[in-house]
């Protein structure tokens, strides 16, 4: 599973705003799925994706001002952990 980080240069309250639109689109979707029984997984997974897309750009701006990703993604892992949470899988991300 590869996932593009794109060539962009938004500044932070450009991506609040986009944030904001795809996570209202993902609810929507979800919504539809609960209370109208619609068949709508395809498009709940290409918000979802859209969600995860914005959330990347975001690392990938707080990475190029300095921000340890990588020690984040472990301190984040940790603490879920820590929490009690059991994992069935890990996705892993590189940069190439």
């Amino acid at each position: 599973m590869e996932m593009l980080i794109l060539e962009k240069n938004d500044e932070y309250i450009d991506m609040f705003y986009k944030l904001h639109e795809e996570v209202d689109e993902l609810s929507c979707e979800l919504i539809k799925h609960v209370t109208e029984k619609e068949e709508t997984k395809l498009k709940i997974a290409e918000e979802t994706l859209d969600v995860i897309q914005v959330c990347i750009g975001i690392l990938d701006k707080l990475e190029k001002e300095g921000i340890e990703i990588a020690k984040e993604v472990e301190k984040h892992n940790m603490k879920l952990l820590k929490r009690g949470w059991r994992y069935k899988s890990v996705v892993y991300l590189t940069r190439v």
